[in-house]
């Protein structure tokens, strides 16, 4: 008795599965689960953190350049601080190369070659800052011992030398006029060439400190990054609409299952 009953109870189950609305319901549920794992992957979450990231390196490196402005027209004694900057800069870049890196299985990023060629320009423009800072400060306490030099020796032709100077101290790459050079004793003008020169020389090295390749870089990759969020949150958008969609056809199915079954 109880055999039959086991037996019978078999047969049931096999029809039972071999139902169409049982494997409807089953793909359905299996439907479910694909969505609700899908939904749950953080990556928006990766795409902010980046965008945090470079976002700081954009104020970190805004607050470095107001302070080599300062330094490119008066020498400050403790350059401690931007040094300090500098070495922060350079973590964020190398740091954002490195996850870049360890994410790349897991989301998608943009192209490895955007990751390194900017913490390659970082560090070039951090190196370009170390080699301009004492340069910069040993140009200007040679052009203020030349202006005090100039300034007693002859006023009246020195006036016109000591404003060629003041604008190579803001930065202008100001050449030597050789009209001045028979009005100036043969050592005063060789300082003055000399001097002039090498604020061309700085003020060449000064471009590459001040270019914005870098933060055009940065900029480049924070737009993958909010395209790409935006694409994300317009898939997960869908993927909640299509998760309710499939749940009210599971329900009925299982409504309809469960009607049929009881008659």
């Amino acid at each position: 008795m109880q055999g039959n009953r086991i037996h019978s109870l078999g047969e049931i189950l096999k029809n039972r599965i071999n139902a169409p609305l049982v494997w409807g319901i089953l793909l359905l549920t299996l439907a479910l689960t694909v969505l609700f794992y899908y939904s749950q992957k953080q990556q928006m979450d990766v795409y902010v953190r980046y965008l945090d990231t470079l976002s700081d390196y954009k104020f970190f490196s805004g607050r470095v350049m107001q302070k080599m402005e300062r330094v490119r027209v008066a020498s400050e004694g403790n350059s401690e601080e931007l040094m300090s900057s500098l070495r922060g800069l350079r973590e964020i870049a190398v740091s954002v190369y490195a996850a870049s890196e360890n994410d790349r299985s897991i989301v998608w990023m943009p192209p490895e070659r955007e990751f390194s060629e900017f913490e390659n320009s970082v560090l070039v423009w951090i190196a370009s800052i170390k080699r301009y800072v004492p340069e910069r400060a040993s140009w200007l306490d040679s052009a203020m011992n030349l202006v005090a030099t100039l300034n007693r020796w002859n006023l009246e032709i020195a006036e016109p030398l000591v404003k060629n100077l003041d604008s190579a101290r803001l930065g202008f790459a100001i050449l030597p006029d050789s009209a001045w050079k028979g009005k100036l004793p043969d050592s005063l003008w060789l300082r003055y060439e000399s001097i002039l020169l090498w604020n061309a020389k700085i003020a060449e090295l000064w471009n590459r400190v001040a270019g914005d390749r870098v933060l055009v870089q940065c900029d480049n990759l924070a737009q993958s990054f909010k395209i790409q969020s935006l694409k994300n949150r317009e898939i997960k958008f869908w993927t909640q609409q299509v998760f309710y969609l499939i749940s009210i056809v599971l329900l009925l199915f299982t409504l309809f299952f469960a009607v049929r079954s009881r008659k």
